[in-house]
């Protein structure tokens, strides 16, 4: 323990102008210097997160991540390259950086960064599958399903974010949940299995209330309408809007 009497490494002060209020504790702010940071308030303290870079700011060997560090070495000497356990190691604890730091942009909409962390982790994940020890490598692997599933929702929110495209959110989700289907099995790892499973449900489960945001089609109108006719046992209504539907049926479909 270091016991220090400089009162400026009391942060009091700082709890006090910005009270814990639990829902409302994630704020993005400019600092002095005019960088934007993201500031977590917690019950005792701040956590504060750079946007760019590492979620800490730190520039291991003078590279932007210890990932940017590994992946240039690669590509300076791809004859004589691998990852041993201490640099996987040092690979995951930064994803876990990473990882704070999407979910924090997720909770706050910020669903571009969101996709772009996610995105980035993912590649750590190829790059530790071709270089290192494949037992090792696999205590990343394990999360690959739960990280497709946060840069496919990150991708899906941010289309109707910005541009209200509904059926392209879904699209985005389709293909997300194709890509966790297709991942090679890792039988023997539980929380890779748990992972996939609970990334599958949260993808179709976004995808079905997203479905029900879809404008209604002139058949789906019929059908509604139709039943409502039935209910009421009005066959005579009824039997004209089956024959609209037959007529829809029977109409060519556009190209």
């Amino acid at each position: 323990m270091i016991n220090m009497k400089d009162s400026r490494s009391d942060l009091r002060d700082i709890l006090d102008t910005w009270k814990y209020e639990e829902g409302n504790n994630i704020r993005r702010i400019a600092t002095p210097e005019g960088r934007e940071v993201l500031q977590v308030r917690l019950p005792l303290g701040v956590e504060q997160y750079e946007l760019d870079g590492r979620p800490d700011g730190l520039r291991p060997s003078e590279a932007e991540s210890w990932y940017h560090y590994y992946r240039r070495q690669a590509r300076e000497t791809p004859w004589n390259f691998s990852l041993d356990e201490d640099s996987l190691d040092r690979l995951r604890q930064e994803c876990m950086l990473y990882y704070h730091r999407y979910l924090l942009f997720f909770q706050i909409s910020e669903y571009k960064l969101c996709a772009r962390d996610t995105q980035r982790n993912l590649k750590v994940l190829d790059f530790a599958s071709k270089y290192g020890n494949p037992t090792v490598a696999e205590n990343l692997e394990q999360y690959r399903p739960y990280i497709i599933r946060m840069h496919v929702m990150a991708k899906a929110l941010d289309r109707i974010q910005d541009e209200g495209e509904v059926s392209h959110a879904m699209s985005h989700l389709k293909q997300g949940m194709d890509a966790i289907e297709d991942l090679p099995l890792l039988e023997k790892n539980p929380i890779f299995q748990l992972e996939k499973t609970r990334s599958l449900r949260s993808l179709d489960d976004l995808y079905r209330q997203l479905e029900n945001h879809l404008p209604k089609t002139r058949t789906d109108v019929l059908r509604e309408e139709l039943h409502n006719a039935i209910t009421k046992e009005n066959y005579e209504e009824a039997a004209r809007i089956r024959d609209k539907l037959s007529d829809l049926a029977e109409e060519p479909k556009a190209e």
